[in-house]
């Protein structure tokens, strides 16, 4: 089947699905019609780069709609891209609003999950677009609600029948989600920026869930974390220049590493933001604070570090949490800080970059760019061998994307 009739084809019919009654409101049905067609994300193309050929197939896909299409819906949309393929594809949810005014999720299953949250319960009215929460975090076992206009963070669960709701302690708190997408915490410095004070937050909503607490100096940033070892960002280079030996940050610079032992850590490494391959290993004596002064620092694939790594955290899985994230931190796997080759915009280039929100996958796997209420979003799919770059029609009441923070399978 031809890619570009494919692609109107498909894009068409989704859209007719969408519209339907709630009894058949599926957009997978598209599939269906089309079933035995190959996978169409590596054949989408910029709209501006293509052929004379290509428009002229183009218009022969718009005949072939228009008997399918009636009233209004008779011109064939410009997107290319359904609901029902990125959330297949790409595994991405949405968050919308409905006739009603209430928001939802529409997961990857397809289903739509009320976000009742305890903003809205306790203010027992539906919140208006400019107060709602700006973003909808996934975790393993829950969504987060971050709430900028509340500066609140809430934990929902994935059926969106229970929550727990934690009020922001200043204005200038922000989040963190661990690798794993097993905890978060809400960081918040202090009035002076000397200090962060981070509350780390198990997700789940039940009487296992957990809160741990500690204080550290504002130089250093937490990047991840594990049950038994913290992973944090410090200038390193200005002072060791790439020298392999204990160094004694902590006491030279009162990072306060102590404070994250009486929290329960074994362990905190210190990842060199510019040059992430150098990092530094303390020893903490859980719930004591340091079992000794001074922190091992060299290559991380060293064996001094590897060797005070594991004797530090007693845990062989804290080799992998600092390799990955001294992997993610150098740009070597897709990962929100990862620096994805360009994408050729092409015409969409303006409306790219005046949109109202640039959203990025933390996984590194697409892009969106969109402003609220607009018929059609500009995708960059960054999961083929280059950048592809298609408009890509959202559900109806579309708010913007749930970011989901689970590690890729």
């Amino acid at each position: 089947m031809n890619g570009d009739i494919e692609a109107l084809l498909r894009s068409g019919l989704a859209e007719q699905a969408e519209r339907a009654p709630a009894t058949v409101d599926d957009p997978a049905l598209a599939d269906l019609a089309i079933a035995g067609a190959h996978r169409i994300r590596r054949r989408r193309r910029v709209a501006a780069a293509a052929s004379g050929a290509g428009l002229l197939v183009l218009g022969a896909g718009a005949f072939v709609l228009h008997p399918l299409l009636k009233g209004d819906d008779q011109a064939p949309s410009a997107a290319d891209t359904t609901t029902a393929e990125v959330r297949n594809e790409l595994g991405m949810e949405f968050v919308v609003q409905d006739g009603d005014g209430a928001y939802q999720v529409i997961n990857e299953d397809g289903d739509r999950v009320d976000l009742m949250t305890q903003q809205a319960a306790d203010s027992a009215q539906v919140l208006p677009l400019e107060d709602a929460s700006q973003e909808v975090w996934r975790l393993e076992e829950g969504y987060l609600v971050v709430s900028h206009a509340a500066q609140t963070t809430e934990l929902m669960t994935l059926d969106g029948t229970e929550s727990i709701a934690m009020a922001w302690p200043s204005d200038s708190t922000y989040n963190v989600v661990n690798g794993a997408a097993t905890e978060f915490a809400m960081v918040t410095p202090n009035a002076e920026v000397t200090e962060e004070d981070y509350e780390i937050t198990s997700a789940l909503i039940s009487g296992e869930a957990t809160t741990t607490q500690f204080t550290t100096s504002f130089e250093l940033t937490l990047n991840d974390w594990s049950d038994s070892t913290t992973v944090f960002t410090a200038d390193l280079w200005s002072t060791t220049a790439g020298e392999s030996k204990t160094w004694h940050f902590d006491e030279q610079y009162d990072w306060n590493l102590a404070s994250v032992g009486q929290a329960g850590y074994e362990s905190a490494v210190i990842v060199d933001h510019s040059n992430p391959t150098f990092v530094c290993v303390a020893d903490l004596e859980p719930g004591g604070g340091l079992a000794q002064v001074g922190e091992d620092c060299g290559e991380s694939g060293s064996e001094f570090v590897q060797t005070s790594l594991l004797e530090a955290s007693g845990d062989e899985e804290a080799v992998g949490l600092v390799d990955a994230a001294v992997a993610k931190l150098s740009g070597t796997t897709d990962s929100m800080f990862t620096t994805p080759e360009a994408a050729d915009l092409g015409e969409y280039e303006d409306r790219f970059y005046q949109a109202d929100y640039i959203q990025y996958d933390p996984s590194g796997r697409w892009e969106l760019s969109y402003s609220r209420g607009d018929a059609t979003w500009i995708l960059v799919d960054y999961t083929g061998s280059e950048p592809a770059v298609s408009m890509l029609t959202p559900p109806a009441g579309a708010v913007g994307p749930v970011l989901d923070f689970r590690p890729p399978e």
